[in-house]
């Protein structure tokens, strides 16, 4: 009977200690040992005490305030404010020690920079000198970071790859492969969909990827036939115009007779041939096929000018040419006799696959993939190279070619399209004004001519169609055209297009070419231009017999009166072209084979030449704008040149303040495009097609830093900050550095290496490297440097040079930031602000020891000695993106744990050491073992002992988790409320910490710019704020600094909806219970346990907070009674209540029954400290104490039966 009451009794107080646990809530803890703090501000206060050893005579006790500003885990600031009683006569130089004195051991100066978490202010040592001072700082310091939040990170499976997978997969078409390799794509497409879906693991969803990925690349390509071949060919204007419409279309007839200008273009669609030197041959080239001839009947078939003085020809050889005379690849000259302009080179062709190759054997053919190149820029005219072809069937212009039985083509009506045949490039439009000329020189009787925005349509211009409508809207007559007869475009004139009266051109019979024409130009690129003209009589013009020459002879006695030597050789070879053109006018008007139009055009044209000659320059100095490769080129021995600085952030290009001594080409803020440095340039060098910046030159640039928007104005030279490359200013005098200008045959710049006396500064200046940058991969500290370069002095170029002979050119921004810091990329940061960093040129620099840097500035050139003999080494990085130390969890009440190293892969001769700052580190194989480890964020360092390579970083966490808060279930008054076993304070942390609330999928930041505040400080939901205007039913998500998630649904109330009432009864009734029971009859020990159940009853009664609580108070209370024992070792069986279904699973149910949201049935990635240790350890000492009361009496009736 003795051993089963004290087995009752032992069985009892199990019930009683697991009920006791079951009351407690999960504990959560504020941030202690190496665990860091969430980003904020946070503080306590201290106050620094008197010892015995002090005389109250001498100062005061005074409270010293903490701040601790936490920002990516480091303390950020420390502030030290002392309190009302703190005399600064006495106290200041105490405080000062402690606090922030110059390289001193200061709270401030020794942890600002640190990581933020308890150990590291632990680990500050009180300062000797002022003990007491330091110590309630330090006090005070540890309470506020122990009031932090814990800094986390959530877990996602990342999809990426997978929904890069599914999309290329979904790209392709069935009809393109195989019907078995597309079936096998399917069914991984199909598994990988589902994978998607299911996010089951990390694993699952990578090799749903790779298998997708795997399967996409074996397709197999099903077997398909090309019906046609889409290129462009050269055809002549006979077969150009054949299928038209036109006015003698296909034929190619010819005329001896010579219009008014003395040329034979009276024919049809023949040739035009041409004897001059130069224009025909730089406009033809443009889209035309031309063909020059020598005075031995050699033919040369153009494909595209290589500079002034170099043609390449069809075949891919060149040929020189200069006014007239063509030199051989073997030096050999020969001498130009004529060209034929023949047809149009890039027609636009379909013709059929199986015919292609007869094709290509007798036309000129480019196909697609294959460039398009032509033209010689003069004035508005620029010619273009590297256009990609790219011809389908809706290319505009598109024309069909057939295989006629005799092996020759005929071309079908050119089709309207809506490509521009150009990969890369959608078709353009362009809007034109026509005017009406009343005059003309070149033999036509109708002329109009584009004077305006005609530069880019000019050079792409391949022919033109004339339709003649007369007084009424019906076409009478359509008319086909030629270049150079009757198409033309001038370097500065315009556009001219005519008709001449010939075979291609006869007026309907009883019509005089008055009323309605429509001008339509035909463009490479281009969709068809169309101008309405509308010709009256005076608009029609017929050669006048010569009146009057004296104008022409007074502009050939002014241009032969000029010396060559002082004008450009550009701008002298134009003069001379007009001049032999107005002397042959001049010589024709005598033998009256001219007519007053031409003799007033050669006028007209040698005046535009003398005024557009350009004076030779002399020798001068000037700022200019250098491309970074240009600028360093000279300068650095490194083959990898230096690119322009590409930017993300639009603003800081554009500011000076931020950018001085650099320069970009236009307003975009794409990039910094390099430096703005004197150069000395050359007598006789031509400038006039760089942008001059004169003293009168302005340009205004607006724009917003901080969120602030300025507008600067940058006047005379400054305006070279925002200029075309090679713009310049004249200065007026001699610069004590500069780079010397080199023209080269090709008419670009190069420069020359910097010449100008450096200044050496070999003191004041402290060099550090460091490995971790959060600019780059590796950064240059020079400390005092800004005593010799100030802040704020305009930076033109920076150079590293290394003891092994290497140098390296930095740029703005994104390797010159402050003066006295430099970074730089070497491969594995490829983006620093968004900004993605360029890192060719700076690779060789690893494993190289930096032994100088020269700085280039507006006060002068400075070089700094830095390393001393031997020079700074520079580390040995390699790649480490895949390494990773995963997170642990720390059991309660342990002090190790145990957790991997994944991906890590080290280069042969990496003599490894491991170290984790706040624990110790144990490393086997991939198992890494902590010891004396807390609960916190940790970093595992791994150096090499032999130096030759940068250390490696990984950061991970040691972690626990919970929650403070749950939702009311209040659809009249919703919100937020204390969870159970939550204290008021650590509710009160949860609630200042939300960082963002999602409502129904939309987030809204809970501070900082742009925040929608959606609780108020006891946890009430504004129920008015906008996100809950429109609907009736929100899912809300609730993420706070420190804590998981909270999710539940808000409801709002309504008549037919109405707030559920809080049911008491079963509470009541096993509150009754407890109170009919008498104390007497039962041990102390289980009554004691019974009467803490049914305080906590009666307050959760009173409190009526919500269902959950009551609930789970009732089933406390009866869990207690349960466990009750008789004083005689009985136990007890009264009337037992009813436990709510609810309280078995610990669960929170929102307002509407479908979501819980208690920390029993959330799971987190992390542990986060909330909870009230003081109530945990005073209920499970409870537990305990009655646990061992029962084992004590157990073991000892045992000893009493033995």
């Amino acid at each position: 009977m003795n051993n089963k009451r004290v087995k009752t009794k032992a069985m009892a107080m199990a019930v009683a200690a697991a009920m006791a646990v079951d009351l407690c809530p999960v504990t959560a803890f504020a941030v202690t040992g190496s665990k860091v703090a969430e980003d904020g501000t946070y503080m306590a206060t201290g106050h620094v005490t008197q010892t015995e050893d002090d005389d109250p005579e001498d100062w005061r006790e005074y409270d010293v305030t903490v701040s601790l500003t936490v920002k990516d885990g480091k303390f950020e600031d420390i502030k030290v404010t002392p309190g009302d009683t703190y005399d600064s006569n006495v106290n200041k130089t105490y405080l000062s020690k402690a606090y922030d004195k110059a390289n001193g051991k200061g709270i401030k100066v020794k942890l600002v920079g640190q990581d933020a978490t308890e150990d590291t202010i632990a680990g500050w040592d009180t300062v000797s000198g002022a003990t007491r001072t330091s110590a309630a700082i330090k006090q005070a310091a540890l309470a506020a970071i122990q009031s932090a939040p814990e800094k986390t990170a959530a877990v996602e499976i990342d999809t990426t790859a997978l929904e890069a997978a599914i999309a290329a997969a979904e790209g392709k078409t069935e009809a393109d492969y195989t019907a078995d390799s597309w079936s096998a794509m399917q069914e991984k497409l199909t598994a990988a969909k589902a994978a998607l879906t299911a996010k089951i693991s990390q694993e699952e969803v990578t090799k749903a990827a790779t298998e997708l990925n795997a399967a996409v690349e074996a397709l197999v390509k099903a077997e398909t036939k090309e019906e046609y071949k889409y290129v462009y060919a050269a055809l002549s204007y006979q077969e150009y115009w054949s299928a038209e419409g036109v006015q003698a279309a296909g034929s190619g007839a010819s005329s001896d007779t010579k219009d008014t200008h003395g040329e034979y273009d009276k024919g049809a669609f023949d040739a035009v041939t041409r004897a001059t030197t130069n224009h025909g041959l730089h406009r033809g080239n443009f889209q035309q096929d031309v063909t020059i001839y020598d005075t031995e009947g050699n033919a040369y078939e153009m494909s595209y000018w290589d500079g002034k003085d170099k043609i390449v020809l069809t075949d891919g050889t060149s040929i020189g040419f200069s006014r007239g005379t063509i030199t051989l690849p073997s030096g050999e000259t020969k001498t130009m006799a004529t060209y034929e302009i023949k047809g149009i080179k890039y027609v636009p062709v379909q013709v059929a696959a199986e015919d292609y190759d007869a094709f290509k054997a007798k036309y000129t053919v480019v196909e697609n993939g294959e460039t398009l190149a032509g033209g010689y820029s003069e004035g508005v005219l620029s010619s273009y190279s590297g256009l990609v072809a790219e011809v389908d069937a809706n290319t505009n212009g598109l024309k069909k070619a057939t295989k006629n039985a005799d092996g020759t083509f005929s071309f079908g009506k050119r089709q309207t399209g809506t490509g521009s045949g150009i990969q890369g490039v959608a078709l353009q439009s362009t809007n034109l004004t026509p005017v009406v000329q009343e005059t003309s020189s070149y033999g036509d009787f109708i002329r109009m001519d584009v004077k305006e925005n005609y530069g880019e349509v000019g050079a792409k211009m391949q022919t033109v169609v004339w339709t003649y409508y007369g007084d009424g809207d019906t076409p009478l007559a359509t008319y086909g055209t030629k270049f150079a007869a009757d198409n033309w475009m001038h370097k500065s004139m315009g556009i001219q297009l005519a008709l001449t009266d010939s075979m291609r051109c006869n007026l309907p019979a009883g019509k005089d070419g008055t009323g309605k024409w429509t001008v339509t130009i035909y463009a490479l690129g281009y969709a068809d231009t169309t101008m309405t003209i509308n010709v009256t009589a005076d608009d029609i013009h017929a050669a006048t017999p010569v009146s009057d020459t004296s104008k022409l002879e007074a502009a050939v006695a002014k241009a032969e009166a000029l010396n060559k030597e002082e004008y450009t050789e550009d701008s002298w070879s134009s003069l001379e072209t007009e001049l032999k053109e107005a002397k042959a006018d001049l010589t024709a008007a005598a033998k009256g084979t001219t007519s007053q139009e031409s003799v007033d055009e050669s006028t007209s044209h040698l005046n535009a030449a003398i005024e557009a000659l350009v004076k030779v320059q002399k020798e001068t100095y000037v700022l200019m704008n250098i491309p970074y490769d240009q600028f360093y080129k000279a300068d650095v021995n490194n083959d990898v040149k230096v690119d322009a600085f590409t930017s993300a952030t639009k603003n800081k290009v554009r500011t000076g303040s931020l950018a001085g001594g650099s320069y970009h080409v236009d307003a975009s803020g794409d990039e910094i495009t390099g430096v703005t440095f004197p150069v000395k340039v050359p007598a006789g060098t031509d400038l006039s097609k760089n942008t001059q910046i004169t003293d009168d030159s302005k340009v205004s640039i607006t724009v917003t830093n901080r969120g602030q928007e300025s507008t600067t104005d940058y006047t005379g030279k400054d305006a070279l900050f925002e200029s075309a490359s090679y713009s310049y200013y004249t200065l007026s005098e001699k610069p004590s550095y500069y780079k010397e200008l080199t023209v080269n045959e090709d008419g670009t710049f190069s420069f020359g290496a910097t010449q100008g006396t450096a200044t050496a500064i070999t003191e004041g200046v402290a060099a550090e490297l460091l490995t971790k940058s959060r600019y780059g991969d590796y950064q240059l500290n020079l400390d005092g440097l800004t005593d010799t370069i100030p802040s704020g002095t305009a930076i033109y170029g920076v150079i590293v040079s290394t003891k092994e002979g290497s140098d390296y050119g930095m740029r703005h921004l994104e390797n010159i930031w402050r003066v006295s810091e430099l970074a730089w990329a070497t491969g594995f940061t490829s983006a620093v602000h968004n900004c993605p960093t360029s890192s060719e040129h700076y690779k060789a620099m690893m494993g190289q020891h930096i032994n100088k840097v020269t700085y280039y500035t507006a006060k002068g050139i400075y070089e700094i000695p830095v390393g001393g003999d031997e020079g700074l080494y520079v580390p040995v990085k390699f790649d480490t993106s895949a390494v990773a130390v995963a997170d642990a969890e720390l059991k309660d009440g342990e002090t190790s744990v145990a957790t991997t190293i994944s991906g890590l892969t080290l280069p042969e001769g990496f003599d490894a050491e491991y170290t984790v700052d706040g624990a110790t580190a144990i490393v086997k194989g991939e198992k890494l073992i902590l010891k004396d480890v807390k609960k916190g964020a940790y970093t595992l360092t791994i150096t090499d002992k032999s130096g030759k390579y940068a250390p490696i970083s990984v950061g991970f966490e040691v972690y626990a988790e919970t929650i403070p808060a749950s939702y009311n279930e209040n659809a009249e008054k919703p919100g937020l409320t204390k969870a159970a076993g939550s204290t008021d304070a650590e509710f009160a942390d949860y609630i200042k910490n939300i960082t963002s609330v999602s409502v129904n999928g939309k987030s809204y930041a809970a501070s900082g710019r742009g925040a929608v505040k959606l609780f108020n400080d006891d946890g009430t939901l504004i129920t008015d704020a906008a996100p809950f205007a429109e609907g009736d039913s929100f899912e809300i998500v609730v993420s706070a600094t420190g804590y998981k998630d909270l999710s539940f649904t808000y409801k709002k109330a309504s008549s037919d909806d109405p707030t559920q009432e809080v049911n008491t009864a079963s509470l009541e009734k096993a509150i009754q219970t407890a109170e009919a029971l008498k104390e007497a009859d039962y041990t102390a020990d289980s009554w004691k346990v019974l009467q803490t159940a049914l305080k906590n009853a009666k307050s959760a009664l009173e409190a009526k907070k919500d269902q959950t609580s009551v609930d789970n108070a009732a089933a406390s209370l009866n869990k207690a009674i349960e466990a009750l024992v008789k004083a005689d070792g009985t136990t007890p069986t009264p009337t037992p209540t009813t436990t709510p279904a609810s309280s078995k699973n610990n669960t929170t149910t929102s307002g509407t029954g479908n979501k819980t949201t208690s920390s029993g049935s959330t799971s987190t990635s992390k542990t986060a400290k909330t909870g009230d240790p003081t109530n945990i350890f005073e209920m499970l000492g409870l537990a305990v104490a009655s646990l061992g009361t029962g084992g004590f009496a157990l073991k000892r009736r045992k000893r009493n039966k033995e």
